[in-house]
């Protein structure tokens, strides 16, 4: 039997008392999923994320400054790194505040939160502009270098730091004007009018953000398989004359893990964004308060998963960037990373392209080292040949190497 059938308190109250009744509950659920999944469940995650995107930045720093890696495609992948610091140092900061305070208030958490889309908002930036640089390099190769500098690229980081800044004062501005009683005075906006629509642009400038870095990848893609086959066409006919090319390569699969990762941990995210934009209900959200923000609680979690994920495979792939860190065991990751590269078909490329490299090697310096057993057996015969036949009048001095070659010199008795 439920409570309400062992007693009759709770039939006679009034309209007021009902709604704090109903307000009181919603906030104990509120609570409780406050600290299950943006406390319990993301704090593990959020460490985790936080030591792994630390690292990343700091071993991509080593390796651009010692310029063992592209600088520009880099600098790109440490913004998105940064991002996803930011996204788990706010993270972080939840998981303290939710935890530790006893009355949580659930605005707190929504500026906290503000900061989260850091991440989705810095990958978003630095896949497209790798996927334009690769584009581009294929397309115009000799402009290249002169449009697409280091400054430009720092530049446009900048613009798309600028923009999250904008995006989240607009936040935590139509928020205040919702939340603090003198402004809402002033303002007469309402959590169903105001914030709706705020959140609606928000979640439709999300949702198509991730379309546009899908859909420039695939461009990307087409444009240098396209590029790819014309450049063989010639492969073939430099084969048929006789003559040897050297292989052009398009490493595009390091771009194509990233992105997809991008794609498939933040599809929850995206799709969230989308159904929120569609919803003609206002109160919606007002109403299942706790449910949408479980929900929510949920997609968070993938979203740090990508933040953990994305630096474990560039550690794996990228043996120029581990090489940075001292306290990692080098052969372990060479071994991890080939089998890596075998499951993704591209072992068998790095390690045919390596034994061409140590065949062609291999024949240099036998060639060199014939060239010397042939020099120091002229030598020898020019010399038996001179000592065979002495001068009387010419007297041995001194003798000269030219080349190799020992050559007795001579000079005439006057």
């Amino acid at each position: 039997m439920s409570a309400n059938q062992r007693t009759d308190c709770f039939f006679n109250l009034t309209t007021p008392e009902r709604i704090d009744l109903f307000r009181r509950r919603q906030a104990l659920r509120v609570e409780n999923v406050f600290r299950t999944f943006y406390g319990w469940a993301m704090l593990p995650l959020a460490i985790c994320g936080a030591i792994a995107t630390i690292i990343f930045i700091i071993s991509c720093y080593k390796a651009i400054k010692a310029r063992r890696v592209s600088r520009k495609c880099y600098a790109l992948l440490m913004n998105r790194a940064i991002g996803d610091a930011l996204t788990c140092c706010s993270a972080l900061v939840t998981c303290a505040y939710v935890l530790t305070w006893h009355d949580i208030n659930r605005d707190m958490v929504v500026v906290i939160e503000s900061f989260f889309i850091g991440s989705f908002w810095s990958a978003m930036v630095s896949y497209c502009s790798l996927s334009l640089l690769k584009l581009f390099a294929v397309w115009k190769p000799f402009h290249y270098r002169k449009w697409f500098t280091m400054r430009r690229c720092v530049n446009l980081m900048i613009i798309s730091w600028t923009i999250l800044v904008l995006m989240v004062s607009y936040t935590l501005a139509v928020s205040a004007l919702v939340k603090i009683p003198d402004l809402n005075a002033w303002s007469g906006c309402k959590a169903e009018t105001c914030l709706r629509n705020m959140y609606r642009s928000r979640n439709l400038m999300t949702a198509s953000v991730y379309c546009f870095t899908i859909l420039v990848f695939v461009i990307t893609c087409f444009f240098i398989r396209k590029a790819q086959n014309f450049s063989n066409s010639f492969k073939k006919r430099e084969k048929d004359g006789g003559g040897r090319i050297r292989m052009v390569r398009f490493p595009l699969w390091k771009l194509a893990l990233n992105v997809g990762t991008f794609a498939i941990l933040n599809v929850p995210y995206a799709i969230w964004c989308i159904g929120l934009f569609l919803n003609p209900y206002p109160c919606l959200f007002q109403r299942n308060y706790s449910e949408m923000m479980r929900l929510l609680g949920c997609i968070r979690l993938f979203l740090v998963i990508r933040c953990i994920l994305d630096p474990v495979l560039s550690f794996i792939t990228d043996f120029q960037v581990v090489s940075t860190v001292r306290t990692v065991d080098h052969k372990f990751l060479f071994q991890l990373r080939r089998g890596f590269l075998e499951l993704f078909g591209q072992g068998r490329k790095v390690g045919d392209h390596q034994r061409g490299t140590f065949k062609q090697s291999y024949s240099s310096s036998s060639a060199d080292q014939n060239s010397i057993i042939d020099r120091a057996t002229r030598s020898q015969t020019v010399t038996t040949i001179a000592s065979s036949n002495p001068s009387t009048k010419d007297k041995t001095k001194k003798s000269a190497s030219f080349g190799g070659l020992e050559v007795d010199r001579k000079i005439d008795r006057f």
